[in-house]
């Protein structure tokens, strides 16, 4: 397994901690997120596996599309999540793939 840590600019401490909640894991490893619904922007939207929706801000759209990039690598590679933590308004996510 390869260990990789993957960082996000967001809009602000807020949405640093909304994103690294969301993208948090299950106890089995699996995520809360099912999908990245859309990109409006900066705005990325998430559907999560109890079919709910949700926004994220991000720093400008560049962020966004690495963070759709991420889930796309994330969900490719069978990945998990090992931590996801905030320090202001970066969200980093260290995750494991084969």
């Amino acid at each position: 397994m390869n260990l990789t840590k993957s960082e996000f600019r967001c809009l602000d401490s807020y949405e640093a901690e909304k994103l690294s909640s969301i993208f948090s894991k299950h106890k089995d490893d699996t995520l809360f997120v099912s999908e990245i619904v859309k990109i409006v922007g900066s705005e990325v939207v998430v559907k999560l596996d109890d079919g709910s929706h949700h926004s994220i801000i991000l720093k400008d759209k560049d962020n966004a599309l690495q963070l759709s990039i991420f889930f796309s690598n994330l969900t490719r590679t069978n990945g998990i999540i090992i931590e996801t933590i905030f320090v202001d308004d970066k969200a980093i996510i260290s995750w494991n793939y084969n």
